[in-house]
């Protein structure tokens, strides 16, 4: 899975996704900030950020001890550490300008309290367009929750409030392999095996549809 998601990336398929979140960061932390990202995965979106804030210092908390080896060498700037999302952090309170939550699990007591009271959280998950052609020819390959909007809110909104919302939405061309790929850093890597899926049955293109959010701090 963790091979697949690098293979995947490095196409640059997300890259407007990574932007997006970037520039977000930009306007939100000092040059110096501190930038956390809960669920970081391989540090892609964190790579990102802290390449478009010069200065700023990036951890990364994942469960996966083999995405993690290749999270703290992707960015100078960066470290890693292996940790369950919904434990207390490893961190002080009021202690970072920015956390980042890619496509990934959510702790919001704990996003609220290690947070700087002028800092963000940035959150990333799909519409209901997101990968269509994806899921439509290869059924049961990745489902999308309609309900997910509602129970971001309902999390969320003791603790946040929202600043923006920006929809990142264009067509992916894509090779075999890559659609292979894809498949592979989803949790439907679980129940398909890329591999087994013939040409024939991957799309030449999919949909990118995401939501990328920005919030501040809830006085509670």
């Amino acid at each position: 899975m963790i091979q697949a998601r690098e293979r995947f990336l490095a196409t640059g398929a997300y890259e407007p996704i990574r932007r997006a979140v970037s520039t977000m960061v930009s306007h939100t932390i000092p040059r110096d900030g501190i930038v956390l990202d809960v669920g970081c995965g391989t540090g892609y979106y964190l790579a990102g950020a802290l390449d478009k804030v010069t200065g700023a210092r990036g951890l990364g908390l994942d469960s996966s001890v083999r995405a993690l080896r290749v999270a703290a060498r992707v960015h100078e700037r960066a470290a890693a550490a292996s940790w369950d999302v919904f434990r207390p952090y490893p961190l002080a309170d009021q202690s970072v300008d920015a956390v980042l939550n890619m496509f990934a699990p959510r702790n919001p007591g704990e996003f609220h309290r290690v947070l700087r009271p002028n800092g963000s959280l940035i959150v990333v998950r799909p519409t209901v367009d997101h990968l269509a052609e994806l899921r439509r020819d290869v059924p049961d390959s990745v489902t999308i929750d309609v309900s997910k909007e509602q129970r971001l809110h309902d999390a969320l909104a003791p603790f946040f409030e929202q600043e923006r919302d920006q929809h990142v939405g264009y067509i992916a061309e894509i090779e075999p392999q890559t659609a292979r790929d894809l498949l592979g850093m989803t949790p439907s890597a679980r129940h398909i095996t890329p591999a087994e899926v013939s040409d024939d049955d991957l799309p030449e293109r999919v949909t990118i549809s995401v939501l990328v959010s920005s919030y501040r701090l809830r006085e509670t």
